[in-house]
């Protein structure tokens, strides 16, 4: 099945595979417009091939929320949360496209992008939106929310690429802070922020000392929580903003995040989500238990081979030869035209 999407995606030449769809999609909500390169039968065949969720539209009918669940989570699990795709010279929404379905791998401007094109096609009503990243100083994520999902006016967070590993749609119908969510490996609560922001937290783990920086939020009933992420949910043009943020990084002009200045991976497996952070300095292999115990180690070029190999078969050779050769660094001078 997946052969059968490969050649699907690859049936004409990057440049001119999707030609054409500008005047159909409807997307793009802001005074910008910046269609996703993906058309209706596209996205219905990712959802039932890729995602193996079979006859979307009937599910759409029958429960949205559900449907929104169950994509959310299938995304998380089948695309690997890396900064790898960022090592292309030449990245944008085809080439992008085509290393998600391909090799498994997205960051979040690719996979969230091509989240909200597909529940577009389905038939949902989104808006990217915009956030910023704990100790960040400007704008480096792509989230989504989906409107009407359960009754008119309602809202859901979407996020289907990011460390923290969201399986689910997240009703924002609460006031000043969400009920709590459990994933795998995380404990979550969401707050209502100042200036329409949604405020993303992890329970803070007990007997564990936070950097000095950390910043906490104390909920109703005097438990703490760890800021992790604050989204914008009403800053326009989101997808323009974030393309346009990628081309500086191709271009060596945002140097200042130090997300842009090493290589991740994330990997589940079973129970555990393992994250492999490289810089010029090291290589470290983080594991964390569905029971909360996280244990590092150190790991050589090899052995990040050797692991990406076992289970990451889809990831290219190629691409990670070039990432060992850019020291792990996403902005190099070999990377500025």
């Amino acid at each position: 099945m997946m052969r059968n999407l490969c050649r699907f995606v690859r049936r004409k030449p990057i440049e001119t595979l999707f030609s054409g769809i500008v005047r159909y999609f409807h997307q793009y909500e802001g005074t910008a417009r910046m269609p996703y390169p993906l058309t209706k039968d596209e996205a219905y065949f990712i959802t039932e091939a890729f995602l193996g969720i079979p006859r979307p539209l009937c599910l759409f009918q029958k429960n949205p929320e559900e449907l929104l669940n169950e994509i959310a989570d299938r995304m998380q699990y089948r695309v690997h949360f890396s900064t790898a795709p960022s090592f292309v010279i030449v990245l944008n929404d085809n080439i992008g496209k085509e290393i998600l379905l391909e090799k498994k791998l997205g960051t979040c401007i690719s996979t969230n992008s091509i989240t909200k094109a597909i529940l577009d096609h389905i038939g949902y009503r989104t808006m990217a939106i915009l956030g910023r990243e704990r100790g960040s100083t400007f704008d480096s994520h792509l989230s989504n929310i989906v409107y009407d999902v359960t009754h008119p006016g309602s809202q859901h967070l979407v996020d289907t690429a990011s460390t923290y590993f969201l399986t689910r749609a997240i009703p924002l119908n609460f006031t000043s802070e969400s009920p709590i969510y459990h994933s795998t490996t995380m404990t979550y609560r969401f707050f209502k922020g100042e200036e329409k922001s949604l405020v993303w937290c992890r329970r803070v783990p007990r007997g564990r000392t936070l950097p000095a920086e950390a910043e906490l939020i104390t909920d109703s009933s005097g438990e703490q929580w760890f800021r992790l992420l604050t989204c914008w949910l009403e800053k326009p043009n989101a997808r323009v903003y974030m393309n346009d943020f990628m081309n500086k990084v191709v271009r060596g002009q945002v140097t200042t995040d130090p997300a842009l200045r090493c290589f991740f991976l994330d990997v589940h497996l079973d129970d555990k989500m393992v994250r492999i952070l490289a810089d010029d300095k090291a290589i470290t292999m983080k594991t964390r238990g569905s029971n909360g115990t996280v244990r590092e180690q150190t790991m050589t070029e090899e052995d990040l081979r050797s692991f990406i190999e076992r289970n990451v078969p889809s990831f290219s050779q190629s691409l990670l030869e070039k990432i060992i050769d850019a020291k792990f660094c996403h902005v190099t001078p070999k990377r500025i035209k």
